[in-house]
């Protein structure tokens, strides 16, 4: 079995993976001993592990992994993967987004693909079946958008994403929320729109925080793809075990 260890900033995702099916998932605070320990106990099978954080000071994970003979890898650019990595900054790339590349060429071999991860920035992810790993786009997700525009304006008023938007706002709550969510909705659908003149058999997933929200606005067919970061770093760990 391996564990797969997802800590960002605020919170930590733990999943346990038997034979490349997730059978276990959860949500913590970033401090994750315990829940580690209490996982080796529920699943002693458990024998590798892999990191992805945004903190550079693993130590007490690490230490614990150790302790629970748990042999682990850390994520980075320099381990092994299945496509080409053509990106000009590798150093600068996120683990989410290079994840998530992972999981989408696991569920898609040699396709085409275009990975979109709708949470706190919406990120766009371009990998091919003759180039690898290209790269992408980085834009500000819906509640940056509705942030932004309540911090840096005198009288506007935070609102939240709402399913039930107009294409024209009646009233200054409504035309925030069709600014934000229309624009948002446009912006994707451009993106696809234009990688698919050159890339016609495209494949779309969608995974992040929002991406139920985006699931059937868009003109495109999409595949919806919840846990596709933890799916990607087990892929990780297995090609690199």
């Amino acid at each position: 079995m391996n564990l797969v260890i997802d800590i960002g900033n605020t919170q930590c995702k733990l999943a346990v993976f038997k034979e490349g099916s997730m059978i276990h998932s959860q949500t913590v605070l970033t401090e994750t001993t315990d829940t580690i320990q209490t996982l080796k106990q529920r699943y002693p099978a458990i024998l590798q592990c892999v990191i992805s954080s945004v903190k550079s000071d693993l130590g007490v994970v690490s230490d614990t992994l150790r302790k629970l003979n748990i042999s682990y890898l850390v994520l980075n650019q320099n381990l092994k993967f299945p496509f080409d990595i053509n990106y000009n900054t590798p150093q600068t790339l996120g683990n989410d987004r290079l994840a998530s590349a992972a999981g989408a060429y696991a569920l898609h071999p040699n396709k085409d693909i275009l990975v979109i991860d709708a949470g706190t920035a919406i990120t766009f992810d371009l990998i091919t079946q003759k180039e690898g790993y290209l790269g992408g786009n980085i834009s500000p997700g819906l509640e940056m958008r509705y942030k932004a525009l309540h911090m840096f304006t005198d009288k506007l008023p935070l609102q939240s994403k709402n399913n039930n938007h107009k294409l024209i706002g009646k009233s200054t709550n409504e035309a925030i929320t069709s600014g934000v969510q229309n624009g948002l909705i446009f912006e994707i659908d451009g993106y696809l729109t234009k990688i698919g003149e050159k890339y016609p058999q495209l494949t779309v997933l969608l995974t992040g925080g929002d991406a139920q929200f985006f699931d059937n606005k868009l003109k495109k067919t999409i595949f919806a793809i919840p846990n596709l970061t933890l799916l990607g770093l087990n892929f990780i760990l297995e090609y690199n075990a």
